[in-house]
Formats: structure tokens, sequence, C-alpha cells
């Protein structure tokens, strides 16, 4: 492992007790049981891919943090009995350990979720290999959706859909039934996914969506109503930030997804390496009620001076 993998490891796991401090002041010690008897999360349509997802889905990159696989599988489980459907991984994740242990996870109950994931390979054969080994790793013959992952440069653009890119593959398997629909995503570049969607009749498109972005280098001011406009699923992303909008104090939870969630989005993934932090933004879904505008746009003049790389690092 890499002293930069070690280093984004620690950082995730200090914003995940702050995540969970702002949650147990907000609620208190029982919001595990509130999760329980909140009713449903309320189901949105992904695009016109038709899907029917969970507003809140559980997000991959967390799956391999647990040392113990056991707890990794517990919150996997855990996710599935509180009513999350909608399921995401990449294949670099924790080089596949989190691919593994989801597939692992959702052995058996393949058919009752909408499971997505990821590739980096540029090219068309890199891309078949890598669609190949994420199949066997997740346990499945068949994905949801498959995204071109963390696309930044228009140079990627020209990899994938020029002669021997990936789209090819997507498209061939797609044919072959190995996939479903057709995304991508990308943190860093609004103008890379808006020439993206504008190039190519994408299914779905994954982007950062929260009370920082408006402000800076903004996916919500570009991107979000394009692809709306295009009726793409939009998977909203970062929505915390990678959690320094609770450890530098931007925002609480309470008010980060909700404002998120009152975007035109089909479903925020959530990163979550603990059962409590899974609990409490499972319960804020189940109670959603759309936020007024005036309470958007108080909270968006409140969080304007944190514009900028200092909160959304992976724009720098």
């Amino acid at each position: 492992m890499g002293q930069g993998e070690v280093h984004r490891r620690q950082f995730l796991k200090a914003s995940t007790v702050a995540a969970l401090s702002a949650a147990l002041g907000e609620w208190g010690s029982d919001f595990a049981r509130a999760a329980e008897l909140a009713g449903e999360i309320p189901l949105r349509t992904l695009g016109r891919t038709g899907l029917q997802v969970s507003m809140i889905g559980l997000g991959g990159y967390h799956a391999g943090f647990p040392e113990k696989e056991e707890d990794s599988l517990a919150i996997i489980h855990r996710a599935l009995d509180l009513g999350i459907n909608f399921f995401d991984n990449a294949d670099c994740y924790q080089e596949g350990r989190a691919e593994e242990r989801m597939g692992k996870a959702l052995d058996g109950r393949r058919q009752k979720i909408i499971l997505m994931t990821k590739v980096d390979q540029r090219d068309a054969a890199g891309a078949r290999a890598t669609l190949e080994r994420s199949l066997r790793r997740l346990r499945t013959d068949y994905l949801d959706i498959w995204q071109f992952h963390a696309v930044t440069r228009r140079e990627e653009l020209d990899l994938i859909f020029g002669p021997r890119g990936a789209l090819e593959t997507a498209e061939q398997a797609r044919k072959e039934g190995k996939i479903r629909f057709i995304g991508i995503t990308g943190h860093f570049d609004p103008t890379v996914h808006l020439e993206a969607i504008e190039r190519y009749a994408f299914d779905t498109v994954q982007m950062p969506i929260n009370v920082v972005d408006p402000h800076y280098k903004s996916f919500r001011q570009t991107v979000l109503d394009e692809a709306v406009k295009r009726n793409l699923g939009v998977i909203a992303m970062k929505t915390l930030g990678f959690g320094n909008i609770l450890s530098l104090g931007v925002a609480r939870v309470a008010e980060a997804l909700p404002w998120a969630w009152s975007q035109p989005v089909s479903v925020a993934v959530s990163g979550c390496d603990r059962r409590e932090v899974l609990d409490y933004n499972v319960y804020l879904a189940k109670t959603f009620k759309p936020m007024p505008e005036s309470e958007q746009m108080a909270l968006l003049a409140r969080t304007k001076p944190r514009a900028g790389t200092e909160v959304e690092h992976y724009k720098m």
C-alpha cells in the first residue's frame, strides 16, 4: 500500500468520526432504531434507464476499509436490510478488495439490487479485461451500470471514444447482456463532463454535488441542468466533500445531505465504513423533505467563503 493511500485512509477515518459526532449531536444514541422505524427510503427514477433507485446508495470505496472482512459485509447487509437498493463500486478500489467484499455480501441477493461499477482503462482491450475481472469479483454475470471512472481531461475522452477505445467494449458488452447501461464519472472539471454528454448519449452521469460545489468549478451550476435536460440518470457523489464539509465545520450532515437531495439528482452515493454513519444517513433519507429555496440560498451564502480546493481538494 502506498503512502498516499495510507494518508487517504487515515483522513477518511477521521472524517467518519466527525460525521458520527455530528450525527450523535443531532439525533442521540438511538438513531439506529430510528432508521429502522422511519418507513421506506423514497425511490427515484434514474433518468431514461427507468430504474427505480433508493435516493441514497451505498458507496463501494469504503467497502475495503474495515480491517475485518466481516465488518465490511455487515455494513453492506445492514444497507440491504434498511432498504438501500443501489450499490456503487469501481475496479480500482483497494486493488479489487472492495468489489470482492461487495460481491460476497450481495451473493444470493443480486436480483433485488441495482449494481454499478466503474472502469479506469481507456482502451478497448484493457476495459474488456477489467470488465471480466469485475464480474468475477462481484459474483454476477451482468452489471446494471458500467461507468468510465474519474474522467479528468479531454484527451481521455478522445481515447475512450476513439478507435479501439473503451466505448467499443462498453457497447459490445451491452449487446452481450453483460451490462445494461453506460455512464461516466468525474470529480475535477465540469467542462469535460459537458463535452462528454454532448459527444455521446450516456445513460448516467456521476459528479460532485454538495453545498460548496456551486462556488467553484461547479458541476451543479453547469452539468446538472444539461444532464436533466437530456434525461440522464444523475448520481451525486462527494455530498460531504470527501468528509471535509464536516471536518472543517462547513455544514452539518443534516444540512448537507438534504441540500443535495433537493437538487434534481436520482441518487446520492454515501460512503460508510461504520454502521452508525450508515444508520444516520439512511434516517435522513427516510425523513427527507425538500429544502425550501430560501433555506438553500441561506446555506449557500454561508458556505460561499469556503469555495475552492481546501474543501473540494479533488478539484485541485
